[in-house]
């Protein structure tokens, strides 16, 4: 996955660079629903609703916003 400077990726479909990654990534729909999306590489992606959406229900903005969450390290 491209790290940008600020760690959001906008992409027009998530599951596909979602796909061959591992790790959890908060991921915001055009909606503003926010997602936790849990990725391990060969197996399929766990998906959590975190919120509901935040702005009103027009959409301006096609794309989806996606970072990767920082693991705590034991």
């Amino acid at each position: 996955m491209i790290d940008t400077l600020n760690g959001i990726v906008e992409v027009i479909n998530p599951a596909e660079i979602l796909r061959n990654q591992d790790g959890i990534f908060e991921v915001i729909s055009p909606y503003g629903h926010v997602f936790q999306v849990t990725c391990r590489r060969g197996t399929k992606m766990n998906v959590r609703e975190i919120s509901e959406p935040q702005r009103s229900q027009s959409v301006e903005n096609t794309v989806w916003r996606i970072k990767r969450v920082p693991r705590a390290v034991a």
